[in-house]
């Protein structure tokens, strides 16, 4: 059921005149900001632009707490809560504003609130002993900035609306995993421990979508705190269906498991494409300039999406990777990203036919080279009225188009904005019925000079990696606070052949854990109690150096998975990275090298440790000592 939108304010002050202001800024926000742009326009000699719809707010008045909680209740009889509400902190003689909001809150938790202050009547702390931290509490010092008034008024108005459709889609979510788990129970009696941890991931996730939306100070902080909750409970699904999936059952399980891993997949891929869109428009998304191959990040791009066109029995053509030997400086996990949207698109969209990738130079100098990246298709093209906004956020061409092929509308806003961010441009022809041809242009710099001949081929397939068998004797540290996540990561590991595990809850066991054997690998979770995987790494790098120990093989596995977090992983002193939710193959061919790095190592110092029980928070008191 999809949320109504709301935009009832309440101003809560004893001050009538302050209501009064409070109703021309909100009433006459549009008009002012107009008349701003005009000017501007006028000064600089633009084009004014057009005209900017702000909402229309229901503004109410109450001038004592007790006033305005009656209100409160009156709403929610109602059934027309108040989205938010300006609450004054002197209001003599009754309550002041923050017993009011604390009343209020009572009745109704889900209000957004800003208190109006002119005084230090009250410290940051103590509201935090009064509320405990909240994210639905903004402060504004008077005298207060119109504009900010206004900001304030569609910003938070548009966060409850956000909460109340998190809510609605969250209880939609429960009740088809709650009738997935029935119909699993049913089935078999042996599944009820699987469809108990799901149960909880399920739980976990609700509690971090409702915290994620509406607790943020910072846009970087929501984000990153967003990606990391949204991940975590996500490997915890992910992995444990995955697993569930390659366990014996009867046909009518594994259907039931696979439509499972399916929604998940799904609803990851809709997590990752809401918060790329969401760096960027917090401007959080920054461009790397790295050197690289484009063969290789065309071959990339088409090993991915080759097996999706085979599947629909869709000729997939591209340019001969042979001669797509430019080395150029760029950023070449967005051109990927890219890449993937738009031929992925075409196959989606191409029912029979070809999809082709052409690659091609507009502008070239010794230092630098424009390309031309174009995906054709022959599939259901698109309308002339369609096209004007088709690269607009959460758009696609007709309401239709979403029910028959599903996706988010993101694809092309988040391709055309990475586009531009690298200094390009994107558009598209087509006509309905005969296909359509999207293209975008990159400038890059030139490494060396390269020749790129383009001519199309049939895709080749990528040939399976031979299969490596971990020793079994090799000691892995897996350290996990999330206790379904633990499972998980346990599970796979026994999976990979790895049967010597010791599992910790935070990182001053992992360290204690190591210090008992340092032949060991160790899988380091980044956000843990007591000590976190950083100062962990950086405890064991230290110790290593004093007792001239071998370097140990340090993974990261961490739901941080935001730009830069690997990079923060490597400078703490880990060797490696992988984001949740994990896949076996990454795990794999991360503990290889812990393999290799076994087999170099001076046999006398091998195996020398005794088995060590990993139930370590109930000895920590005897243990400290050693990481002194």
């Amino acid at each position: 059921m999809k949320a109504t939108r709301n935009r009832r304010i309440l101003i809560i002050d004893d001050n009538g005149a302050i209501h009064d202001d409070f109703r021309k800024i909100l009433s006459r926000g549009k008009a002012h900001t107009n008349a701003l742009d005009a000017a501007e326009a006028a000064l600089f000699g633009d084009v004014p632009a057009a005209p900017i719809q702000f909402p229309e707010f229901e503004i109410d008045s109450a001038f004592q707490g007790q006033e305005g909680l009656a209100l409160i209740e009156k709403s929610l009889q109602e059934e027309r809560p108040y989205a938010m509400a300006f609450v004054d902190v002197r209001m003599p003689p009754g309550w002041d504003g923050v017993e009011t909001t604390a009343q209020i809150w009572q009745k109704y938790p889900d209000l957004q609130v800003v208190i109006c202050t002119a005084y230090s009547d009250y410290s940051w702390e103590e509201m935090l002993k009064k509320f405990g931290y909240s994210d639905r509490l903004v402060i504004l010092k008077k005298p207060f900035d119109n504009i900010e008034v206004l900001q304030l008024a569609v910003s938070m108005t548009e966060k409850w609306q956000l909460y109340q459709q998190a809510k609605s889609h969250l209880h939609d979510l429960e009740q088809r995993v709650q009738e997935r788990t029935m119909a699993l129970q049913k089935t078999n009696g042996d599944l009820a421990n699987a469809n108990e941890l799901l149960k909880i991931a399920t739980d976990k996730t609700q509690k971090m979508a409702e915290a994620a939306l509406i607790a943020s100070k910072t846009k970087s902080e929501f984000l990153a705190n967003m990606s990391h909750e949204i991940r975590t409970p996500m490997n915890g699904v992910l992995g444990m269906i995955n697993l569930l999936i390659e366990t014996p059952l009867t046909a009518e399980q594994r259907e039931y498991a696979g439509t499972i891993k399916t929604s998940a997949d799904a609803l990851l891929s809709v997590i990752n494409d809401i918060l790329d869109f969401s760096k960027i428009e917090a401007g959080k998304l920054a461009i790397e300039k790295v050197d690289f191959d484009l063969k290789a990040t065309v071959a990339d791009s088409i090993a991915l999406l080759a097996p999706k066109a085979h599947a629909k029995q869709i000729a997939l053509t591209f340019p001969s990777l042979e001669n797509l030997n430019g080395q150029l400086t760029g950023d070449p996990s967005r051109l990927r990203q890219i890449l993937l949207n738009l031929i992925g698109n075409a196959i989606k969209f191409t029912e029979t036919g070809e999809v082709a990738l052409e690659i091609s130079r507009t502008r070239e100098t010794e230092t630098s080279v424009e390309l031309n990246f174009s995906v054709r298709d022959t599939g259901i093209g698109i309308s002339e009225e369609a096209k004007n906004n088709l690269f607009q956020s959460f758009t696609q061409a007709d309401a239709s188009t979403t029910r028959r092929f599903g996706g988010t509308g993101l694809g092309l806003a988040i391709s055309r904005k990475l586009v531009e961010l690298m200094g390009g441009s994107i558009g598209v022809n087509s006509v309905v019925g005969q296909g359509s041809t999207f293209w975008f242009t990159l400038p890059l710099t030139r490494q060396n000079a390269s020749s790129i001949s383009v001519t199309k081929v049939v895709p080749p397939v990528k040939a399976a990696s031979s299969p490596s068998t971990p020793p079994s004797q090799t000691r892995v540290i897996l350290a996990e606070d999330n206790q379904v996540n633990q499972l998980v990561g346990v599970k796979q590991l026994k999976k990979l052949g790895y049967t010597n595990i010791c599992a910790v809850a935070n990182g001053l066991e992992a360290v204690v854990a190591w210090q008992h054997d340092p032949n060991s690998i160790i899988l380091m979770d980044c956000q843990m109690p007591e000590m976190d995987g950083y100062e962990a790494t950086q405890k064991i790098r230290g110790l290593e150096a004093i007792d001239g120990l071998p370097r140990t093989l340090i993974i990261a596995m961490t739901a941080n998975a935001m730009q830069g977090d690997r990079e923060q992983c490597l400078a703490a002193g880990m060797d490696d990275y992988i984001s949740k939710p994990v896949e076996v193959d990454q795990l794999k061919e991360a503990l290889e090298k812990g393999a290799v790095q076994e087999s170099v190592r001076p046999s006398e110092n091998k195996n020398k440790s005794s088995p060590l029980t990993c139930h370590l928070s109930q000895k920590r008191g005897s243990e400290q000592g050693l990481l002194a």
